[in-house]
């Protein structure tokens, strides 16, 4: 097969090396909630965590007081 005959087959959409799109995997609503509610569980635990810990420690990972307040109180805006 040379140059010209692989351009016009890529053009026709007959190229020999197409991939494959994979499946599209849906899940039931339950589901997605769900991972949705585990994830703001996981996000709340966090954020409590964050509030619990001492000056020294926040120095550590180099944050302040204030901002670990602010992080610890912000909203959960998690997609679904």
């Amino acid at each position: 097969m040379g140059a010209i005959d692989t351009i016009l087959n890529s053009m026709r959409g007959q190229h020999l090396n197409r991939t494959r799109q994979a499946p599209v995997k849906t899940l039931p609503v339950w589901a997605i909630v769900w991972r949705w509610y585990c994830r703001c569980i996981e996000f709340n635990r966090s954020r409590r965590q964050l509030r619990d810990l001492t000056d020294h420690e926040l120095a550590d990972i180099g944050i302040s007081r204030e901002q670990a307040m602010t992080e610890a109180d912000r909203f959960p805006r998690l997609r679904l």
